[in-house]
């Protein structure tokens, strides 16, 4: 028997990732390509000690809506970053600062969060007072789905009516922004020392989910210590399937051991609106949340994900 586990309470968030009752939302769709981006650096622990350290998003940021926001980005940026987030979530605080935006989110059944920064510097142009956006995220991503990837899509929230609008090639979008204290709030995203962390292409990270969809409904993440590669495997009832990524396919950037279980519904989400190409960095533990990171918007964006484990009883 499998389920879930949230986090121990002193090393997880709040609200802690944990067992959903129901199966997880439907992914939602890829709305679009970016350009493949080195990985981040890990937070991986050579040494394999077990600690974290908490952080919490965008600290001393008002709730209540910029007194300005007027922002150009390419499309292919903005539609990566709406990918991604409304693979978990429907609506969200975005935190805006004068040197950018960020946005925290938990799924509603609290197993995977997303952390998400878009620098000042992914955008053409970006001038903004500090305040919080709160966004329905279906809505927002209809007008930018008309938009082609090497189109500019231009944001600004209007003092008047406190709608946003958004731009594109002509077409002007006006939406109604949410209190953003009605939103759920962001969580503590916890900061991991784990013993095992590697870069993998999300193309054959792909793969290996895909391959594990064919027997059952989890899969296992196993690195060993001291060996450079990562194994993807699956057994299901009577099949089981195993993949092993080494040598180019593969940038082993801690060798410890690790190995845990994981929702493979969630998995196929996270995966899937990650940009195809993308270099994406795994940190992994022994039963310990997976942790995914990869940059965007040429480097002047990132994404950190979270999913916690599915523990055998």
């Amino acid at each position: 028997m499998s389920t879930d586990s949230d986090i121990e309470p002193n090393r997880g968030p709040e609200p802690t990732l944990e067992q959903p009752e129901t199966e997880p939302p439907t992914p939602a769709d890829d709305d679009g390509e970016s350009t493949p981006n080195d990985h981040p650096e890990s937070t991986a622990d050579p040494d394999g000690e077990d600690s974290t350290e908490e952080t919490t998003p965008a600290e001393g940021v008002p709730d209540e809506p910029p007194a300005s926001f007027r922002a150009t980005i390419q499309a292919a940026y903005l539609k990566t970053a709406l990918s991604s987030l409304r693979a978990l979530v429907d609506e969200a605080r975005i935190r805006v600062t004068e040197d950018g935006l960020t946005v925290r989110a938990v799924d509603s059944a609290n197993v995977a969060m997303d952390d998400l920064e878009l620098e000042a510097a992914a955008f053409e142009s970006f001038e903004a007072s500090p305040g919080t956006l709160g966004l329905n995220l279906d809505r927002l991503a209809d007008p930018v789905r008309l938009a082609s990837k090497d189109d500019l899509v231009q944001l600004f929230l209007d003092p008047e009516s406190g709608k946003l609008i958004v731009v594109v090639d002509g077409l002007r979008y006006s939406m109604a922004c949410i209190d953003s204290k009605t939103i759920r709030a962001e969580p503590t995203l916890p900061e991991f020392d784990l013993s095992a962390a590697v870069t993998v292409d999300r193309d054959a990270l792909q793969r290996g989910v895909k391959a594990a969809d064919l027997v059952a409904d989890h899969v296992r993440l196993r690195m060993e210590a001291g060996v450079d590669a990562l194994v993807i495997e699956a057994e299901g009832d009577t099949d089981a399937v195993t993949l092993e990524l080494d040598g180019d396919d593969i940038e082993v950037l801690a060798a410890g051991e690790a190995s845990t279980l994981f929702n493979l519904d969630y998995c196929k989400k996270l995966v899937r609106t990650i940009p195809a190409g993308t270099p994406v960095t795994l940190d992994l533990g022994e039963d310990f949340p997976l942790i995914l990171s990869y940059e965007l918007a040429d480097g002047d964006g990132a994404i950190t994900r979270m999913l916690a484990p599915r523990i055998e009883t």
